[in-house]
């Protein structure tokens, strides 16, 4: 028997208040960070005009902010409000701090996007009309998101593809060359991360045009450029010149319709060599907690307003897309504190 979901808190005036309010808190730490006011904090409290000079913007305007930003509880605050100080709160210097190897800051162009931002600013109309209101949908190879999404990622990106490692790790170690074909590729960290940890392995990235310069990046920046080359084109209608051990499609079926799923794993199936596996990696929904899977869910709503069908579909969706296709039934995997899955599976 599934597990009975715990009952929301009840609900007052002040959780209402705090939802409408949210984008506010948003909207001062995008700010914060394209104007990169925490690198102007990164030696000690300083002023609003020390802040404003290092930022190259009027110091009324800087202040405002900064008082903004320590109400959100995102920056300190010290001092008379004709002599105060702005510092960074604990996890600043870490996170924020463009010189930091931990920096999160840049999160904010996937997280908080241009067009997500409108996308929800539109969501009402969406809804009334049952889908997307774009001439040009999340399908057009000049999609912007695509490129944002490849030079940015995710903060469950790494986690996830160190999962897929995880995952296949004794199918890998038992094989002597693998040929991975990454599958609307993006960033292409799920393969890169594969061939990283498996250097039998060479990796082809599929994707737009103008979205794979974002994978050569990676694949120079992890010294794996040799063993990396890009395939520009459609899923649905590229050459995807096979065979290949390994096929990946990361975060990439939610934006179809399940039949077109299914004609895409009927398709890359083809191009599958004896023994080889394709894996899909992404969010599920109505599998956990509805809080846990706030992600996916509010991934789901995107689709709705971008695509001609796309969803985020449960467990049970993605196996029987895997059935329909002809494969044996996928191992399941999960990837701890994160709601999302990978489905290993081989063709029968």
């Amino acid at each position: 028997m599934a597990a009975v979901p715990p009952t929301p808190g009840p609900l007052t005036r002040q959780t209402i208040l705090e939802t409408l309010l949210a984008f506010k808190r948003t909207s001062v730490l995008r700010t914060a960070i394209e104007l990169r006011v925490f690198d102007a904090l990164a030696a000690g409290p300083r002023d609003a005009e020390h802040v404003a000079r290092a930022v190259g913007a009027p110091a009324r305007a800087v202040r405002v902010l900064l008082t903004a930003l320590a109400s959100a509880g995102l920056v300190t605050e010290h001092g008379a409000p004709e002599h105060e100080e702005f510092g960074l709160v604990e996890g600043g210097d870490r996170l924020l701090v463009t010189s930091s190897p931990e920096y999160a800051g840049d999160a904010v162009t996937v997280a908080a996007s241009q067009l997500e931002w409108e996308t929800m600013g539109t969501l009402t109309e969406t809804v009334r009309a049952g889908g997307t209101l774009l001439d040009r949908d999340a399908s057009d190879p000049d999609f912007t998101y695509w490129q944002d999404f490849a030079a940015h990622g995710t903060f469950a990106t790494r986690p996830v593809a160190a999962g897929l490692s995880t995952a296949l790790g004794t199918w890998a170690d038992g094989r002597e060359s693998i040929r991975l074909l990454d599958v609307g590729c993006g960033h292409a960290l799920f393969g890169l991360t594969f061939a990283e940890a498996f250097p039998q392995t060479s990796v082809v990235g599929l994707d737009w045009p103008g979205v794979l310069p974002h994978a050569r990046k990676n694949a120079e920046a992890m010294g794996l450029a040799e063993r990396t080359t890009v395939l520009p084109g459609d899923a649905f209608t590229a050459d995807l010149d096979g065979p290949y051990d390994l096929v990946v499609l990361a975060n990439f079926l939610p934006q179809y319709t399940e039949q077109d799923g299914i004609r895409l794993l009927r398709r890359v199936g083809a191009v599958l060599a004896p023994g080889g596996r394709v894996v899909v990696a992404g969010f599920t929904v109505g599998d956990l907690d509805p809080a846990r899977e706030f992600g996916g869910r509010m991934l789901s709503l995107l689709l709705l307003a971008w695509t001609q069908g796309g969803e985020v579909p449960a467990t049970e969706g993605y196996l029987r897309m895997f059935r329909a296709a002809g494969y044996a039934e996928p191992e399941v995997h999960d990837i701890p504190g994160l709601p999302t899955r990978l489905f290993v599976a081989r063709q029968d």
